[in-house]
């Protein structure tokens, strides 16, 4: 498993962001009425002289600690037989704080509130550092062309997203001008008030700033979260398969050994998750769309950002092993994935030989051949990443 974080407080950049229109909103000259009168009295949903920034929500309906346990707990009763009794179960976490409090919270569900102490599990923090090279659960910080780049690397999806964002907020700020007299919406703006929607319904379970936008602006905004998603590190962006390959090709590695009955999760952010995508390319754009435009909404698309990351979001694998079946000597191993819970048909990627009698599952030969295709077109990872001969090339440490 490869999950992303439990929901969370906005990251500091945001939540300055957020803090800034709010003051502006709240200066004595201004006066706000219509769609916007409730934000008079409105408040910030964490304390703004101590903020929790970047942390989990640990209260309301949608608490991310809670989340975290209980997706470990429905993985128990899904995987727990999977968990070895002979030797404690390691999983990972890169060092973001917000990971390590997911990770533990789901172990908390997993294995049991007592896994620190009777050895059940042990944790392994893995730094989200630039010099552990390939070997790494967060490889957009340690691929230094993908971090220096600024038109094909990390910002591309940036540049993206702002080009989009000019287009569709304007009509939106024209709108709520009529309602906040002596203020004027920057794109930012705009898009700052749609996410303060998002997260109030994670800190206090619904929000105002719903009711400021109309259905087709949120079918506008969930664009825009697209968009960068697409093109900062999934199939919109040169480095992004690439750096999906690491972590899918360590996991081949361990369901290859056939006698291994363990459990592996790990736990990491939406851009980590995102490259996978790009690697398995089952929800690449079609090739004549040449990717997602940014002066419109392209409604009929594959890529959807909300149905693979939301926070908690995750990709699950499964190797499957089947009796022989008749006149064979060997038994048969097949993989399939989940998504949040829904079942992925690997059955269209390429060199893929499906399961005769598992739904969406394809063997494990053909998935090995996929990867090993799939990594010999994209290339060596510390070549195109600008990294010295002698950086870590793989992921080395996922095994139990």
């Amino acid at each position: 498993m490869l999950s992303r974080h439990a929901e969370r407080y906005p990251t500091r950049n945001a939540g300055i962001r957020h803090l800034k229109l709010l003051e502006r909103l709240h200066a004595p000259d201004v006066a706000l009425t219509g769609s916007l009168s409730f934000a008079n009295d409105w408040t910030y949903f964490t304390d703004a002289s101590n903020p929790a920034f970047e942390n989990l929500t640990a209260v309301g309906p949608y608490a991310g600690t809670k989340q975290a346990s209980n997706t470990g707990r429905a993985m128990r009763r899904r995987y727990g037989h999977l968990a070895s009794k002979r030797h404690p179960t390691k999983f990972w976490s890169c060092g973001s704080p917000r990971d390590v409090e997911t990770a533990e919270c789901f172990a908390d569900g997993f294995f049991g509130p007592e896994w620190k102490i009777d050895g059940s599990a042990v944790l392994e923090v893995i730094p989200e550092t630039e010099d552990r090279g390939a070997n790494t659960l967060t490889p957009g910080d340690t691929c230094r062309n993908y971090v220096t780049d600024t038109q094909e690397g990390h910002d591309k999806g940036y540049i993206k997203l702002a080009e989009w964002q000019a287009t569709f907020s304007k009509p939106i700020s024209e709108r709520l001008a009529k309602d906040a007299v002596a203020v004027s919406f920057s794109p930012f703006d705009i898009y700052g008030m749609m996410e303060l929607c998002g997260f109030e319904i994670l800190a206090r379970g619904s929000s105002p700033w719903c009711d400021v936008f109309s259905r087709q602006e949120w079918l506008e905004f969930e664009y825009a979260r697209d968009l960068l998603h697409y093109y900062r590190a999934g199939p919109g962006n040169e480095f992004g398969a690439l750096m999906g390959w690491l972590w899918l090709n360590a996991s081949q590695s361990l369901m290859s050994d056939h006698s291994a009955k363990d459990v592996y999760f790990s736990f990491v952010h939406d851009g980590d998750i995102v490259p996978v995508m790009a690697t398995l390319g089952i929800s690449s754009e079609l090739p004549e769309l040449e990717g997602l435009p940014t002066d419109r909404v392209v409604h009929e698309r594959k890529w959807r950002t909300s149905d693979v990351v939301p926070m908690g979001g995750r990709l699950v694998f499964e190797r499957i092993t089947c009796d022989a079946e008749a006149g064979a000597q060997e038994k048969r191993h097949a993989v399939r994935l989940f998504i949040n819970d829904a079942l992925i048909d690997l059955t269209g990627i390429p060199n893929a030989v499906p399961s005769t009698d598992i739904e969406g599952a394809i063997s494990m030969d053909s998935f090995q051949t996929f990867l090993s295709a799939r990594g010999a077109a994209l290339g060596d990872f510390r070549h195109i990443c600008g990294l010295t001969e002698d950086a870590p090339d793989r992921i080395e440490f996922l095994h139990q």
